[in-house]
């Protein structure tokens, strides 16, 4: 009986971690969103945020360097490369009461977030 007892209540306790784990989005102002996440690491984007949306890796193009007009390789480490990446949220931010941006693009440079953008389009 008491072994019977226990496994309901392992049970009803996973049934619960589970259901808040599977609630809503938190919803953030602009100041929030950027105050939380401002140069601070891509793990702690993970943390509040969960997997994104969508993801995308930028690249350098070919000639780029002629069309700056500057050379875009570091003389001091010509072999070192910036990992670039861009993570896609959407509906996460208010801008006003009950409206949302549909989607939020963060920026991020060596697994920091180097820039925060807020869409409607």
């Amino acid at each position: 009986m008491l072994k019977k007892i226990s496994w309901l209540l392992l049970f009803g306790l996973i049934t619960m971690s589970l259901n808040g784990l599977a609630g809503e989005k938190r919803i953030f102002t602009e100041n929030e969103f950027i105050t939380l996440f401002s140069g601070k690491p891509k793990a702690r984007v993970e943390k509040y945020l969960g997997q994104p949306d969508k993801t995308e890796m930028a690249i350098k193009p070919k000639g780029a360097s002629s069309v700056l007009g500057r050379p875009t390789v570091d003389k001091s480490d010509p072999n070192r490369r910036d990992k670039v990446e861009m993570l896609y949220f959407s509906n996460i931010v208010e801008y006003a009461p009950k409206k949302l941006y549909t989607k939020v693009e963060l920026t991020l440079i060596n697994d920091r977030v180097a820039n925060i953008a807020f869409f409607n389009q």
